[in-house]
């Protein structure tokens, strides 16, 4: 199976400048071992559990939302170790040219 996830996020400054932002993912699983699914639910799922009971999460309690850099920083680092990246890049578009970030 396959998962695909993309995000394309749009703002305009007061300068004129407008900048579209492009977050793509795309895994795919094993038949022997493990669905695309279970890698994108239960691998940040898990990772999330293991900061938990590592104590690494500042003492925080309760429901956590990923907005903090504690929570979304290790799991984002660990979700790349296993193959759950986004690639990421910006258009910039200024009055009369366009130029790509990333």
């Amino acid at each position: 199976d396959m998962v695909c996830m993309h995000h394309t996020i749009g703002a305009e400054f007061s300068d004129g400048t407008i900048e579209k932002h492009f977050s793509s993912l795309q895994v795919f699983g094993t038949e022997a071992t493990m669905s695309a699914m279970c890698k994108t639910v239960g691998v940040p799922a898990g990772i999330a559990a293991d900061l938990i009971l590592k104590g690494e999460l500042d003492g925080k309690t309760g429901l956590l939302l990923p907005t903090s850099k504690a929570i979304y920083q290790p799991t984002l680092e660990a979700c790349k170790k296993e193959g759950i990246v986004f690639e990421e890049h910006v258009k910039v578009e200024q009055q009369g040219s366009t130029s790509y970030v990333g």
